[in-house]
């Protein structure tokens, strides 16, 4: 494949979510004013209902109304749930990204439940970087001619391979495009910086040090979940980079887990995963 460059165009966040933002930044938001808002674009309460049904953003009973849904789960979440909606909308309707997105909403579920384990830090920016770390692939396949067949050739599992690859044939990475969505969205700094940090070999992430700690325990969320969600399936024609056992075992210890537990732990996931998809 002959080196070639495609521009591509990070997608505005829509004017009922920028509406949302404001309100949400002043003194006046109610819950009457945002139902009032978000019943502009039915699509996107609709799938707020339901994604405030669902067991990571969801509590016992279901809810039946976007009030009674933004009662349960507080103004953060939805404005975390409506940037996601949003964000998928964004993509080209002619794509297949059914399986993408059921597979990076497995991770983000993965990656929230691993995180409460090992830190105190947000479940919402660990499902927003579960969704979003990969969000430049989508783009990519929009934007870029053969990226196809370039993902259906090359061999994702080793993630320097992969990135050096896409920067030589066509002058940008996919995790790049994923960072620079992430900034544009103006998601959580946390998830801008863990999106970024993929990039880096886990031996050159400073993890002896307890620098960006927050970060780094949510980039580890993310690793842990991405090896046990690749174990459990294949990744929508892209395989999840894998890290060789060295690289999980810094993991490991700097989350404080030992890789027996760790065994344990991946193979529980994953009977709840066989059970959940059967």
């Amino acid at each position: 494949m002959r080196k070639q460059k495609k521009p591509y165009i990070i997608p505005s966040q829509p004017q009922v979510l920028l509406e949302v933002v404001k309100l949400l930044g002043s003194n006046d938001a109610t819950v009457d004013r945002l139902v009032a808002i978000m019943m502009k674009d039915v699509s996107l309460y609709t799938a707020c209902i339901a994604s405030a049904n669902t067991p990571v953003f969801g509590g016992k009973g279901r809810v039946s109304s976007l009030k009674e849904a933004l009662m349960r789960i507080g103004f953060n979440k939805m404005l975390t749930i409506l940037r996601l909606l949003s964000l998928k909308n964004s993509f080209s309707k002619t794509l297949d990204l059914e399986k993408f997105w059921e597979t990076a909403t497995e991770v983000a579920e993965l990656t929230v439940s691993i995180s409460k384990k090992i830190s105190s830090g947000s479940p919402d920016e660990a499902y927003s970087l579960g969704m979003m770390h990969n969000c430049g692939i989508p783009m990519m396949l929009e934007a870029v001619d053969g990226y196809q067949l370039f993902i259906d050739g090359i061999d994702t599992c080793i993630v320097n391979t992969w990135l050096e690859a896409e920067s030589d044939i066509f002058g940008m990475t996919h995790i790049q495009i994923s960072y620079e969505i992430s900034e544009r969205w103006l998601m959580p700094k946390n998830v801008t910086n863990a999106i970024i940090l993929q990039a880096t070999s886990i031996k050159n992430l400073g993890l002896e040090s307890s620098d960006n700690e927050s970060v780094k325990l949510l980039l580890c969320s993310l690793i842990l979940a991405k090896d046990i969600s690749n174990a459990y399936r294949s990744h929508w024609h892209v395989s999840e980079a894998q890290q060789n056992h060295s690289e999980l075992g810094l993991i490991l210890a700097f989350v404080g887990i030992s890789e027996t537990d760790y065994t344990d732990m991946r193979e529980e996931y994953l009977q709840n995963l066989a059970v959940k998809n059967e």
